[in-house]
């Protein structure tokens, strides 16, 4: 198949397990193609603030942040879609029902928690993104907001997706994005929707748009792109939902795939 735009989602896919990734070979791949006309977008849960400056080095990657609500491509400013006041009001309050999670309230630049949150996740928070505010009621803050994070046990966590779903329905989407990570997204605003964006912009379809992910908030662009490739260290039912497999992450598995699948 052609291949004009390849997406890859960030942590546990793209970047190894110190959240790096190979400067000298991504310069050399991203060089091969801009030669082909080949798009590269990092495609991430996390904010495009924090993405930009990863990829400070490479001007000509573009940017799906927030699981789907941004879209950055070079040369266009960012566009965010954001939650209404009044639906983050209600979120927030159906999120104190789950007390056994810690929550973030993220906005484009932003993220908020609560000044009594525990110390462990609010380091946690603090290192995941860049500019994390402690407040003492979240409440204050519904202005510009993107999306949520509820962090807690794994096991927890897998329970609480269901009643989340039942109880969230029409307002947010309940996403896991990784162990004991559930992201409440917008309704219709994921990852896919941001490729169906990107595809309208730039005349790109979905078939000639290949993906890289390993969790279950890459899977709408697995059924999205015309091909899907999932990473060896993904869960098996993400590989499963793939049209192939990639080297894990820590091997630098999208690179690798790129060079040997796109590039020859």
């Amino acid at each position: 198949m052609p291949v004009r735009l390849i997406a890859a989602d960030m942590d546990g896919t793209f970047l190894d397990d110190r959240s790096s990734f190979d400067h000298d070979r991504f310069h050399r791949v991203m060089t091969s193609l801009r030669t082909r006309g080949i798009r590269f977008v990092a495609a991430s849960g996390n904010q495009t603030v924090k993405m930009q400056r990863l990829f400070q080095a490479f001007p000509d990657v573009d940017f799906i942040g927030q699981n789907g609500a941004e879209i950055q491509l070079h040369g266009t400013p960012l566009e965010a879609a954001t939650f209404t006041p009044e639906t983050v009001k209600r979120i927030l309050t159906i999120m104190d029902q789950f007390s056994a999670a810690q929550v973030a309230v993220c906005g484009v630049t932003t993220v908020w928690i609560r000044s009594d949150a525990d110390p462990r996740f609010a380091h946690d928070m603090r290192a995941y993104y860049p500019h994390v505010v402690a407040v003492p009621n979240l409440t204050s803050y519904t202005q510009g907001v993107v999306k949520f994070d509820m962090i807690g046990a794994p096991q927890t966590m897998t329970a609480m997706l269901t009643p989340l779903h039942q109880a969230l329905t029409g307002l947010a989407v309940p996403t896991a994005s990784g162990t004991g990570i559930i992201d409440l997204i917008q309704p219709g605003r994921d990852k896919a929707w941001a490729l169906q964006q990107i595809s309208k912009k730039l005349d790109i379809p979905a078939s000639d748009m290949l993906v890289f992910g390993d969790g279950a908030n890459d899977l709408s662009m697995f059924r999205f792109a015309g091909q899907a490739v999932a990473m060896a260290n993904a869960a098996a039912a993400i590989r499963a939902a793939a049209d192939d497999v990639a080297l894990a992450n820590t091997e630098s598995g999208v690179m690798a795939y790129i060079e040997t699948h796109v590039l020859l």
